[in-house]
Formats: structure tokens, sequence, C-alpha cells
């Protein structure tokens, strides 16, 4: 309760954008050729395909934490070949970032990196908005509306535009994750589609997890994008958020995405992560 007042109250850290991490990934556990863990020494999900492999969160005592980054490392590996394993400021111990370096994991630039469809690892960005100051429209073509998914039928729209967007055929573990929450008023992930006339042309989720409500899985297809119906989504899903009662919020983007991002009025921001990837030898 917290971590949502103080959001809704304008403040966003490290912490709550951690919460909501993990919040996500947590709509996959118990899935088929999933597994997600977490516990008291933190938290970790491996996939091979969506959501991907992460570790999301490390409470190690610092006496034993190069053996527990070791054994956290086989256990990830019984299930996949690398991972990403994400350095939160509150984690610990506080020399982890050195102690994965030994393990033979590598940080990117900065040590941010994000996965990004079918065109691999690139350099991402943090960013924050204002939601008080967002602007009540966006300039897009009169033919252009947002609709919520609120049935299976429409999700089935959804995960079509959105897999498009990312280059995907894998969408298995999002579709399950997302239906068996269902798409209620009390849902922690509402989607949206963005429709010119009758074809719908991109997509987005409004994750309220976390304390948090944040904007996830914006996609359009790449014959479409240039036309703003990515940033119109967005803004839509934004404002949902501001309605809501929540006064910022924050997203995570690919270089690509970074520019049309600014635009509605994110500001890029450190909240002091750090990632670093872990592949298996042989």
């Amino acid at each position: 309760m917290q971590a949502e007042q103080s959001h809704k109250t304008g403040a966003i850290s490290a912490q709550a954008v951690q919460e909501s991490f993990i919040a996500y990934h947590r709509h996959f556990a118990g899935l088929p050729n999933v597994t997600f863990v977490e516990d008291e020494s933190g938290a970790w999900i491996a996939s091979q395909g969506a959501p991907g492999s992460q570790v999301m969160k490390t409470n190690f005592v610092s006496d034993s934490a190069a053996e527990q980054i070791d054994e956290t490392l086989r256990r990830v590996g019984r299930h996949v070949d690398a991972v990403d394993w994400m350095v939160w400021p509150g984690d610990q111990p506080d020399n982890l970032g050195q102690l994965l370096t030994v393990a033979g994991a590598v940080g990117g630039p900065d040590g941010e990196w994000v996965l990004y469809g079918n065109m691999g690892k690139q350099p991402g960005t943090w960013l924050v908005i204002d939601l008080t100051s967002l602007a009540e429209r966006m300039p897009v073509s009169t033919d252009f509306r947002v609709e919520r998914v609120q049935n299976e039928g429409q999700f089935k729209v959804w995960v079509d535009i959105n897999a498009r967007g990312f280059g995907s055929t894998d969408y298995s573990a999002l579709r399950a994750a997302y239906l068996r929450h269902g798409f209620g008023d009390d849902a922690q992930a509402i989607h949206f589609i963005g429709y010119l006339g009758d074809q719908p042309v991109t997509s987005s989720t409004l994750l309220i997890a976390g304390g948090n409500a944040s904007a996830y899985n914006i996609s359009t297809p790449v014959e479409l994008r240039g036309q703003g119906y990515g940033s119109a989504v967005t803004h839509a899903t934004l404002l949902a958020a501001r309605q809501r009662g929540y006064r910022s919020s924050w997203i995570w983007s690919s270089p690509m995405g970074k520019s049309v991002y600014q635009k509605l009025g994110f500001v890029i921001t450190d909240f002091g992560i750090r990632e670093y990837q872990w592949k298996k030898r042989g």
C-alpha cells in the first residue's frame, strides 16, 4: 500500500519499479516451460520464450554470496542457456556486480540492456513521466481510436497485432498468462488496441502492479510505423493510468522507441539499475 500511495502522489523509486517488474513476471508462474522462483533470497524466471529469463531480485548473505550466485546460475542453467541478471540499488550484497563478473557474467553499456523482439539485445533506457502534465489529445488521424480489450475475442486481436509488432512467432506463454487473469476491472493487466477505421494497427498494456501503473507491450507492425499510432496508443494507456489516480509512470524503452516516448513527455532517468548477461559455457 505504501508503494502504491507514493506512486500515486508522484514519486517513483527503483524499489517500486523492481516490485512492478517482479509482479509482471509473476503472471507467468506455473505455466508450462516457465520456471518462476521467488523466496527470501530473491526472484528469478527462466523461459525459452516470452517473457525471457531474468534474475529480478537478489538478497544474498555477503559471506556466501559467491556460492549463492553459482547455485542460482546452476538452477537457471537447468532450464535455459542464458539469463540476464538485473542488479537493483537495494540488492545485496553491495558488490553483487563485481561477483557476477567473476562468475562469468558480462555487463553491457551502463549494464542496461533490453530484449527487443527478433532484433536481439540492444541498449535500453529507463524513462519517467509526470502524468499531470500529459496532453489531453495526440495529433493522429481522425479515423484512429483506441479500445480496451474486454473479452477473449478482442484479446486474440491484441495478441496478433502485438506479436506482429515484436516480430514474435511464439506468444503462447504471454497469451496463457494474460488469459488466466482475465479482463475485469480488477485485472492487473489492462490491454488496449489502436484501430484505424476497422483495422487494428497498434497495441499496448497498462500494468497495475507493485504500486505502479506502467506501460508494457507497446507494439506496432513495421509497415504501420511512422504514422503516430504507437504514440497515440501509449498516450491512451497513460491517460488510463491517470484516470486511476496515478500521477507518474515509467517505461523501459528500446533505442527505437526512446524518441517517441520523449515526445510524449517522458524524461530519461537512471534508477541505478545495472544488468549482467550470463551464458552457459560449452
